[in-house]
């Protein structure tokens, strides 16, 4: 696997949600994970600010999901594929905003992943 996908930063993954089908994908696959539906994520306009923009709109959910208890951000923590012990030290060093980018970029790495094995990146 291209040691690409596991970069963070613009120089990294985030330019690739300049591209439609990547961004949908990616929005959808957040849905899948937090249990959302469209209205809750809609998909943002293709650009700059895309990943800001996702990770604005994750924010308030993890938000409610810290509200509900520790058990249950671990449990979507665990769809989303964030191990726990990132999880903490996540949390530790940036709280729910460092949370939020880090659920964003990790969707965006299983969509990447996929779409290379499928041959169309």
């Amino acid at each position: 696997m291209d040691s690409e996908l596991s970069k963070s930063g613009e120089s990294g993954i985030q330019r690739h949600l300049d591209r439609a089908e990547v961004l949908r994908s990616t929005v959808e696959q957040l849905r899948k994970d937090l249990a959302l539906d469209a209205e809750q994520l809609p998909i943002p306009a293709v650009g700059d600010e895309a990943f800001e923009l996702l990770r604005e709109a994750v924010l308030p959910v993890l938000e409610a999901l810290e509200n509900n208890g520790a058990h249950a951000l671990q449990v979507a923590m665990y769809r989303v594929d964030i191990p726990e012990a990132h999880l903490r030290r996540t949390m530790a060093h940036g709280g729910l905003q460092a949370l939020a980018s880090a659920v964003v970029l990790r969707a965006l790495q299983k969509v990447l992943t996929r779409l290379r094995y499928a041959g169309r990146f």
